[in-house]
């Protein structure tokens, strides 16, 4: 399992066992994250995804202490 696909799975999980309702600001700071993750993908640029995943990773630990 590459280090992306470890960080997405304890996203899904954070989803899955955390969050019931997010604020448009949070869902918005997520989307940024998502997209800029995706962008990067797209690109070949596996640093920069995997610096977007972490950002996203630790946003949801930040709001669902």
């Amino acid at each position: 399992m590459t280090q992306l696909q470890k960080i997405s799975s304890e996203i899904v999980e954070i989803f899955q066992n955390k969050i019931n309702k997010l604020t448009n600001e949070q869902a918005e700071n997520l989307n940024i994250h998502n997209n800029s993750m995706n962008f990067y993908m797209q690109l070949g640029d596996e640093e920069k995804a995997l610096w977007e995943a972490r950002k996203t990773l630790e946003y949801l630990e930040q709001i669902t202490k």
